[in-house]
C-alpha cells in the first residue's frame, strides 16, 4: 500500500514542478512534429519518393495500426511496474531515434537506391516510429496520471495544446522556408533532423519528472483471461458498442486526410512549400479550437465534440471537392485540424466516462484493438484516388463521416446522463 503522508508530501513538493515539465515535454514534442505533420509534409516526401496514392495512404494506415495496436499487450505489463519512470525514460528515447535514421536516410541514401527501396526503407522506418511511441505510451500516460493530481489534468493537456500549436506556427514557417530554398531531399532531410533535435529538448523536460513514490504491485493477468474479458464487455455495455461503431466510421471518414496536401498542391499548380503554410493554418486552428472545444467538454460533455469532429470532416470533404480557389481550400485544413484536435480532446475522455475508474486501461485497450481494423480502409482510398481521383475518395469520406455523426447522435448516449457503467467481468475467469 502507498503511504497517503507521502502522497501528500510528494503533491505539495513537487506538483508544480511536474506540471511545468510535462507541459514543456507535450509543447516541444508538438513543435517537433509540425515539421513533418502527417497531413501536410509526409505525403509530399512519399510523392518525391516516388509513391503511388496507395503508398500516400499507408501513412495513414501504418500509422494508426503501428501506435494503436501494441499498446493492449505493453499495458499489461507497464501497468505492473512499482515505479514508471525509468521505462518512460528508456522507451522514450528508443522513440526519438527513428526521427535521426529518417534525416540519415535523406541525407546519404535516399538518391543512390531505387525508388522502390527508397520507399521501403521509409516505411520501414516510419512504422518503426509508430510502434515506439506505441510501446511508450501506456506508461507514460501512467505517469503523468501518476504525477499530476486530478484538478490539474485537464489544464495540463490544454496548455501543450495551446503551446504547442503556437510553436507549430513557428514549424510550418520553418517549412515553409526549408522547402523553398533546398533542394530534395537534403531539405526533408533537414526536416527531419529538427524533429530529432526537438524530441530530444521534449525528451530533457521528461526526464525532469520528479515520481517520488511507488505503485501499488499488481498481479499479472494472463492474456487469454484478458481476452476472453472483452468479449464479455462487448456483449453487455450497449453504449460502449455503439461508440465502437461510430468510432470506426470516423476512422474510415479519416482516410482523406492524408490526400489533403498532395490534392491541393496538383489542383492549384503550387509549390511544396506550401504545405508549411498549410501547417500554419492548422496550428493556428488548433489555437482556437483548443480555446473553445475543452470548455464545451467540461460543461456539456465529450459526445458533442466527436460529432463536432465528424461534422468537421464532412466540411473538409466538402470543400476539398468544391474549392475553385486555394483560399477556399484552406478551410479543408481547419476542418481536418478541428478533427484531429477533438479526437485528441474527447476519444479517450468519453471512453473514461463510459466505464468506471479501474476499468480504463482495459476499455482503451479494446477500443483501439476494435477500430484500428478499420484504418485499412485508407488502402481502399489510395486505390480509388489512383483510379477514380480524388473527388470520389472526398466523396466516399464524407459520406462516412455523416453517417458516423448520425450514430453519435442517435445510437450514443452521453455518459453523464446514464447509468449504464457495467462492472467488467471477473478477473478469476475458468479456462
Amino acid at each position: 500500500m502507498v503511504n497517503s503522508i507521502m502522497v501528500e508530501q510528494y503533491t505539495e513538493k513537487y506538483v508544480k514542478r511536474n506540471f511545468v515539465s510535462n507541459w514543456l515535454d507535450g509543447s516541444f514534442y508538438a513543435f517537433a512534429m509540425s515539421f513533418v505533420s502527417n497531413v501536410t509534409v509526409v505525403p509530399v516526401f512519399v510523392k518525391y519518393l516516388g509513391g503511388s496514392n496507395v503508398a500516400v495512404a499507408l501513412i495513414y494506415v501504418i500509422w494508426n495500426i503501428g501506435f494503436n495496436l501494441p499498446q493492449i499487450f505493453i499495458s499489461n505489463y507497464a501497468g505492473r511496474l512499482e515505479f514508471k519512470k525509468r521505462f518512460v525514460l528508456k522507451t522514450a528515447f528508443i522513440q526519438r531515434v527513428p526521427w535521426l535514421l529518417m534525416a540519415l536516410f535523406s541525407f546519404f541514401i535516399v538518391s543512390r537506391i531505387s525508388r522502390t527501396s527508397g520507399l521501403i526503407m521509409f516505411f520501414v522506418i516510419f512504422a518503426i516510429t509508430a510502434i515506439t511511441g506505441s510501446i511508450n505510451m501506456p506508461a507514460w500516460f501512467d505517469l503523468v496520471a501518476k504525477v499530476t493530481p486530478v484538478h490539474l489534468r485537464g489544464r495540463l493537456f490544454a496548455a501543450r495544446s495551446i503551446l504547442g500549436s503556437v510553436l507549430g506556427i513557428t514549424g510550418g514557417w520553418v517549412v515553409v522556408h526549408v522547402l523553398e530554398n533546398i533542394n530534395y531531399p537534403y531539405s526533408f532531410g533537414l526536416l527531419f533532423l529538427l524533429t530529432f533535435i526537438v524530441t530530444l529538448i521534449s525528451y530533457i523536460f521528461v526526464a525532469m519528472i520528479r515520481e517520488y513514490y511507488p505503485n501499488s504491485k499488481k498481479k499479472a493477468i494472463p492474456h487469454y483471461i484478458y481476452f476472453r474479458r472483452l468479449t464479455k464487455i462487448l456483449k453487455r455495455h450497449h453504449n460502449f458498442r455503439n461508440f465502437i461503431i461510430a468510432d470506426a466510421l470516423l476512422k474510415i471518414a479519416l482516410m482523406a486526410d492524408v490526400f489533403y496536401s498532395v490534392h491541393a498542391l496538383e489542383k492549384f499548380s503550387l509549390s511544396n512549400s506550401t504545405v508549411g503554410k498549410f501547417t500554419i493554418v492548422m496550428m493556428v486552428s488548433m489555437i482556437a479550437g483548443n480555446l473553445l472545444f475543452g470548455q464545451i467538454a467540461d460543461r456539456v460533455g465529450h459526445r458533442i465534440n466527436l460529432v463536432i469532429a465528424s461534422v468537421a470532416t464532412t466540411v473538409s470533404c466538402v470543400f476539398a471537392f468544391f474549392s475553385t480557389h486555394v483560399y477556399l481550400y484552406a478551410i479543408v485544413f481547419v476542418g481536418s485540424a478541428f478533427t484531429v484536435l477533438l479526437v485528441n480532446i474527447s476519444r479517450l475522455s468519453i471512453i473514461s466516462e463510459l466505464c468506471n475508474e479501474e476499468d480504463r486501461p482495459t476499455y482503451v485497450a479494446l477500443a483501439n484493438l476494435m477500430t484500428s481494423p478499420f484504418i485499412l480502409s485508407s488502402l481502399l482510398g489510395g486505390w480509388i484516388a489512383n483510379s477514380q481521383g480524388y473527388n470520389i475518395v472526398f466523396i466516399i469520406s464524407g459520406l462516412f463521416a455523416l453517417c458516423a455523426t448520425f450514430c453519435l447522435i442517435f445510437f450514443v448516449k452521453e455518459p453523464r446522463t446514464t447509468k449504464e457503467r457495467p462492472m467488467i467481468p471477473n478477473l478469476k475467469v475458468t479456462p
